[in-house]
């Protein structure tokens, strides 16, 4: 008997809540058993809705190279010429635009533009065209199941907060869903249409420029997905300021190396040229002040909590 209680005694523990009444204490083999289930719930998740998204890939991929063509349209029908004046022409479109309507994804009937054969995309393999609709599958899946991987991420954390904290589960995970789509709205009906056609606008209108579809796609999802994390940057202040792990104070005094870190995230998320990476740095330097306001919040009702539960 005795060995045994000294074999216990040696096994780690981790001190969990299993109701706002009790706490119990959880092995930390059995917490790492948890962290694994929670792993393999959010993967099936994704699986799930990469099938759906599978089905669904001639209608993505409608939507994902319209940009490309409505840009292309742009530049033979107003016949720009150059860079500067396709980017002022895109400028000038939305000037009077409602914002609903700018950030209105095109109907598919409207992603069906003729573009001459010489700008027409391509595929250079056999399989190119599978890969490629398999990789927009997988980016459509990980979309779809952002809640379910939102609440299991939460789920694994929400033991080690306050029981006051763990309200927050819900508007926790609609805040990141709603950052992470508002950030792909950006670069989708903003910077990518800016980016084509600063990139066409470079290239003789003789020349023949048939730019290959998996190196289109991948650049489009690079630049969706980057702007969809960078746009969380709030969430996770909010999240660390709870958890006490940054103060307002800390993110002031960091400010300046921030910026620099925002500007090389900028540089890779985005196209080589300098109008993508503004485009992409402005608003995440706006997002850094935000989110100092937001863990100065956070913090706030930490200590209130905190003063709660010793009272």
């Amino acid at each position: 008997m005795a060995a045994a209680d000294s074999n216990s005694d040696l096994e780690p523990v981790v001190e969990t809540q299993t109701s706002p009444e009790t706490s119990v204490e959880m092995p930390f083999l059995d917490h790492l058993e948890e962290l694994r289930w929670r792993i393999l719930k959010s993967l099936a998740a994704v699986f799930i809705g990469s099938i759906l998204c599978f089905v669904f890939s001639d209608n993505l991929m409608k939507i994902l190279t319209y940009p490309y063509k409505d840009a292309v349209h742009s530049m033979l029908t107003d016949d720009n010429s150059g860079p500067v004046d396709a980017i002022q022409e895109f400028l000038l479109r939305y000037q009077d635009a409602e914002l609903s309507s700018i950030f209105t994804t095109p109907s598919l009937r409207e992603t069906d533009v003729a573009i001459p054969p010489n700008r027409q995309l391509q595929s250079l393999r056999p399989m190119t065209y599978f890969f490629v609709t398999l990789q927009v599958a997988i980016l459509g899946g990980v979309f779809l199941a952002l809640p379910i991987v939102f609440y299991n991420f939460w789920r694994f954390v929400a033991p080690g907060l306050l029981v006051q904290e763990r309200h927050l589960l819900l508007p926790v995970i609609g805040l990141s869903v709603g950052c992470f789509t508002f950030g792909g709205l950006i670069a989708y009906c903003i910077v990518l249409p800016l980016g084509l056609r600063f990139f066409l606008g470079l290239e003789p209108q003789d020349m023949t420029s048939q730019w290959a579809v998996d190196e289109y796609i991948s650049f489009v999802l690079r630049l969706l997905l980057g702007f969809g994390l960078v746009f969380e940057l709030p969430v996770i202040s909010l999240l660390l300021a709870k958890l006490g792990v940054i103060t307002p104070k800390l993110m002031r005094k960091f400010r300046r190396y921030a910026i620099v870190a925002i500007f090389m995230v900028a540089a890779i998320f985005t196209p080589p040229d300098p109008i993508s990476q503004l485009l992409m740095a402005l608003p995440l330097l706006g997002l850094y002040e935000i989110s100092i306001w937001v863990a100065k919040l956070g913090s706030r009702s930490r200590s209130h909590n905190e003063a709660d539960a010793r009272a």
